[in-house]
């Protein structure tokens, strides 16, 4: 795994992996320790070192104090992106789309990986590309089965999505507002 030779600390990568993928939690050092079954004192220096470079932020609730995703991060997407593509999940997505004949691009967002979609413009997953519809709603059917759970999918041609963003098309905009995860292709075809 890429992953393990790009960052040194084994109990670094699980604190990012579980705040990159789970982007909403919160968790105090305890927790933290429960959750990932790691000493405590290396789980206290990640969480003051992922602190201090500006990944994760601290706060008091009541008598503890609980780490957050600092959101505006600069570096947020980017460590999403390579969190999700070296993580089952992302592998598994990878595995389903990679085979598909004119598939540009494939791209998450939040909402895929929060769950949570406050508007009916929210989508979890683009395909954009010339690809057959069968094969990417073959996909969609397999991923689904494979999450156990109902993804809200689109699936567009180049031209089509370029005409949505000119037109400012409402989920192609909300899309686009928010942090994308590229799972497939090549990330100038969305621009």
């Amino acid at each position: 795994m890429i992953l393990k030779k790009l960052f040194i600390s084994k109990v670094r990568i699980r604190i990012l992996e579980k705040y990159l993928l789970n982007p909403p939690i919160t968790f105090h050092v305890r927790g933290l320790v429960r959750e990932l079954n790691e000493e405590i004192n290396a789980v206290r220096r990640e969480l003051i070192n992922l602190e201090t470079i500006g990944i994760l932020k601290s706060k008091k609730d009541k008598n503890k104090l609980v780490y957050s995703l600092v959101r505006d991060c600069p570096a947020i997407p980017s460590l999403q992106t390579l969190f999700l593509k070296n993580s089952k999940l992302g592998l598994t997505i990878l595995s389903r789309v990679q085979n598909i004949e004119g598939l540009d691009s494939v791209v998450v967002t939040e909402n895929f990986l929060t769950q949570k979609h406050d508007s009916p413009n929210d989508i979890d997953i683009l395909f954009l590309g010339n690809a057959k519809i069968r094969d990417i709603k073959d996909a969609i059917n397999e991923l689904e089965r494979d999450l156990d759970r109902e993804l809200k999918a689109s699936a567009m041609k180049r031209e089509d999505f370029d005409f949505a963003k000119k037109k400012k098309d409402p989920v192609i905009m909300n899309l686009l507002d928010q942090d994308i995860i590229l799972i497939y292709g090549k990330l100038n075809s969305l621009l």
